[in-house]
C-alpha cells in the first residue's frame, strides 16, 4: 500500500454496503471498475452488482478472482457476464489497457 492509497474498509460482502466507497469514486469520477479478490461468488458478486447497480463499468479479472468452489466461481462469472457483456477480463488485457491509458 502507497501513502497516496485509498483505504476502505469493508463491513459486508459488498464494497458499496455500509462504506464510503460510493462518495470517492463519486469524487474521482470513475466510471470502470475493476474487480479482483477472493470469493468470486460473494464478495467480488455483490461488490460488482452493486456497482452495476449504480451505473459503473464493471469488468472482473477473471484469472485474479477465486471462489469457494469452482462451481461457484464459474457460476458466478456467467452472472456477471450475463449483468454486463464484455464483463470478464484477464489480467494481461488489463495490464495492456492500463499501459495503453498511461500512454496518453
Amino acid at each position: 500500500m502507497r501513502a497516496d492509497d485509498y483505504f476502505i474498509r469493508k463491513r459486508r460482502y459488498s464494497g458499496f454496503f455500509g462504506t464510503e466507497l460510493e462518495i470517492l469514486l463519486k469524487g474521482l469520477k470513475a466510471q470502470t471498475l475493476i474487480m479482483v479478490g477472493g470469493f468470486t461468488d460473494v464478495c467480488v458478486h455483490y461488490t460488482f452488482v452493486d456497482g452495476h447497480q449504480h451505473d459503473y463499468h464493471c469488468r472482473v479479472v477473471e484469472d485474479a478472482v477465486a471462489g469457494s468452489r469452482v462451481a461457484a466461481h464459474d457460476a458466478s462469472l456467467v452472472a456477471m457476464e450475463y449483468l454486463q457483456h464484455g464483463a470478464r477480463r484477464s489480467t494481461a488485457y488489463v495490464l495492456d489497457a492500463f499501459k495503453q491509458f498511461g500512454a496518453r
